[in-house]
C-alpha cells in the first residue's frame, strides 16, 4: 500500500490481501537489509576500526522493542551535513553506509509493525460483524495512520435462480394397422 495515495477495494478480503502482500514484502526487505549489514560487518571484521565498535555493540545487545535508546544528536550533527534536503555523510568509508543500512532496517521494521496493527484492527472489525463483502476506500497517510470508509458492495447480492432450457422431441403419431 502506498503512502499518500487513495485506494479503493471491492471488498474487505482484497484489502486484507493487499495488507498481507505489503507485510510479506517488508519482511523480505528487512531480511535483505539485515543480510547486507551482516555481510559488510563480516568483510571488514579483520580491520580494526574503532568507529565501528559502537555499531557492533548495537547489534550484540539484545534489542528490547519497548525500550529504544535515543540517538545522540551530537553524533548526528558531527557526521551528517544537510545540503538543502540531502544529508551527506562526512567521510568516506563503511560507517556512513552502515548507518544508512541501519536507518533503512529500522524504518522497514517500524512500518511492518504499524501495518500489522492495521491488519489486526481490520481482523477485529470482521470478527465483530463487519461484512466481508463491503467495499472500502482507504488512505494511508505519511504517518502510517489509515483512514478507511466503507462503501456499498460492488456487486449486489442476487438471489439464487435457476434457468434452463428444456427441449423434448415432438411425438409423431404412427399408424397401427391390424
Amino acid at each position: 500500500m502506498e503512502e499518500g495515495k487513495l485506494m479503493s477495494f471491492s471488498n474487505i478480503v482484497t484489502f486484507k490481501s493487499a495488507l498481507e502482500k505489503d507485510l510479506e514484502e517488508l519482511k523480505q526487505r528487512s531480511e535483505a537489509y539485515s543480510n547486507t549489514i551482516g555481510e559488510k560487518l563480516r568483510t571488514n571484521e579483520s580491520s580494526n576500526e574503532s568507529d565501528l565498535s559502537d555499531l557492533r555493540e548495537k547489534i550484540a545487545e539484545p534489542a528490547d522493542p519497548k525500550k529504544k535508546k535515543s540517538v545522540k544528536k551530537k553524533d548526528q550533527k558531527d557526521s551528517w551535513h544537510d545540503m538543502g534536503g540531502v544529508f551527506i555523510y562526512d567521510g568516506i568509508g563503511l560507517r556512513g553506509e552502515l548507518e544508512i543500512c541501519f536507518k533503512a532496517l529500522e524504518d522497514a521494521k517500524s512500518r511492518m509493525e504499524k501495518l500489522q496493527k492495521i491488519k489486526d484492527s481490520v481482523d477485529g472489525l470482521v470478527s465483530r460483524g463487519v461484512k466481508k463483502d463491503l467495499g472500502c476506500t482507504a488512505f494511508l497517510g505519511r504517518d502510517l495512520l489509515l483512514d478507511m470508509a466503507f462503501t456499498k458492495p460492488s456487486s449486489p447480492h442476487t438471489k439464487f435462480a435457476y434457468r434452463s432450457v428444456f427441449k423434448t422431441g415432438i411425438e409423431h403419431p404412427s399408424e397401427i394397422r391390424i
